[in-house]
């Protein structure tokens, strides 16, 4: 039996703004998400058969039988909507695939395995959230399982490629942020890498200034370099270069304190050199897979 996780792929991006910008449809033009392993595959369907109960289905407002009958249904947005299959991974789990905190723990360890301008989310833009099981051909909800979701739209500024390529095993990772987000904390170490990954999801969907500083966050707080030499560990350990580091680090420092500026008045942001969005989304994830794989 396999299982289907919806997936909606959204640009990453500069600047948020509202849902009506036609942002999202930058995603379109990903065309294949490439992955390695085979535990998971990335499908496009536009259309597909689910099992549903047919007094429900009929509007019956008393729901007497548990008959089902099949019927035909569409994604919303199929040019970013992607079907995550998983033939054995998320079902021989121990514990198996439980709430809908397992399914956005999965997008988030997606996520941490590709440095492509685009991020997995269950919101906004489809009709169908958590998780179906292929029954006789059709797809059955698994009704225990409800949606995950990363916020809302952004602006792109990226150029948004038509592959997309999943990095590594996906399967480690899953499994450490699974953990680190439900076990019971009882260090600072465990608690540094629970915030760290809260800070990352929020990063995805946050405006420039508020994901720059997320995932700044991210690096410093898992890598835990000393007062002095953050640049240089943060570029030793996730490819930055010392200079981009810095200029992250200032740049972080000074819109936490907007009027300590040299000049007068306070900080205009625009006038911020920073590394660029993809940069800083590479960083954090290099950071934090390190520093899972080393706390394993």
């Amino acid at each position: 039996m396999s299982t289907y996780v919806p997936s909606y792929l959204r640009p990453l991006s500069q600047i948020r703004t509202g849902n009506q910008s036609r942002v999202e449809e930058k995603a379109d033009e990903v065309q294949t998400i490439h992955y390695g392993g085979s535990n998971l595959e990335f499908r496009q369907i536009e259309s597909f058969d689910l099992w549903v109960n047919k007094q429900a289905y009929h509007g019956q407002e008393v729901v007497t039988s548990d008959r089902e009958i099949r019927v035909e249904q569409s994604v919303d947005h199929p040019g970013r909507h992607w079907w995550i299959v998983s033939e054995n991974f998320l079902q021989t789990l121990e514990p198996p695939l439980r709430s809908h905190a397992d399914i956005f723990d999965l997008l988030i360890a997606l996520n941490l395995c590709t440095d492509d301008p685009v991020f997995f989310s269950q919101s906004p833009g489809q009709v169908v959230s958590g998780a179906y099981a292929s029954k006789r051909g059709a797809l059955e909800s698994q009704s225990r399982l409800s949606i995950g979701n990363f916020a809302t739209s952004l602006l792109g500024v990226n150029e948004i490629p038509e592959e997309v390529e999943i990095v590594g095993s996906v399967v480690p990772v899953y499994r450490d942020v699974r953990e680190y987000r439900s076990k019971r904390i009882e260090s600072d170490t465990e608690a540094d890498i629970r915030v760290a990954l809260h800070m990352y999801d929020d990063a995805l969907s946050s405006d420039l200034w508020t994901a720059a500083a997320n995932f700044y966050y991210v690096c410093e707080n898992t890598l835990s370099p000393g007062r002095y030499e953050k640049d240089q560990v943060i570029a030793e350990c996730t490819g930055m270069n010392v200079e981009d580091a810095e200029a992250w680090r200032e740049m972080v420092n000074r819109v936490k304190h907007p009027d300590n500026g040299d000049a007068e008045g306070i900080l205009d942001r625009d006038d911020l050199a920073i590394p660029r969005l993809w940069q800083m989304r590479s960083a954090a994830n290099s950071a934090l897979k390190q520093t899972l794989e080393k706390n394993r």
